[in-house]
């Protein structure tokens, strides 16, 4: 592993470099080290995982079977494609025990902590209701406030995924 980990560190640094200013996340310098931090250890963790189950199997076919159905499951149970407030009580223990999951919540507290964004759509919506002012319109997105054209970030994620700005470093 420790052979391996001067690769690891080059493929990190240049994978998140181009992926997080590809994807416009916040330009400032601590949450992008932070991003890379919690990529890289996750990196690590599945590294590790992977490895476990490489170990305890005879062949590459025996070893690709389990793991690929591991991986299904922390995919799915991550929080993202079943957000933890919808998944079923007997497979919730699945997002305890993930170690994408605690990565995943870090990254959406890491992006959205202390920022507005602009409203996209409005409710009601409309020609007549273009010029409607106050509490006439609300925006569409988890979180709005009635009359306000922003959305906080925070009170976002609260209410879609249930992370808290206290969670980040789980």
């Amino acid at each position: 592993m420790i052979c391996g980990l001067p690769s690891k560190i080059l493929i990190a640094i240049s994978f998140n470099l181009t992926l997080y200013f590809m994807s416009n996340l916040r330009r400032e310098p601590g949450p992008f080290f932070i991003f890379v931090l919690f990529s890289f250890f996750a990196t690590l963790t599945m590294s590790s995982i992977f490895r476990t189950i490489a170990a305890g199997s005879r062949t590459l076919a025996q070893a690709l079977a389990p793991a690929a159905i591991f991986i299904l499951a922390l995919i799915i149970y991550t929080g993202f494609t079943i957000p933890t407030s919808n998944m079923k009580p007997w497979f919730r223990w699945l997002n305890y025990l993930n170690p994408i999951g605690y990565a995943f919540e870090s990254l959406m507290i890491n992006e959205f902590h202390n920022r507005d964004f602009p409203c996209s759509a409005f409710i009601p919506s409309g020609s007549s209701y273009n010029n409607a002012t106050g509490l006439q319109r609300t925006c569409s997105a988890s979180g709005s406030v009635a009359g306000s054209t922003i959305v906080s970030g925070d009170i976002y994620i609260n209410q879609s995924f249930q992370y808290y700005a206290a969670h980040k470093w789980r």
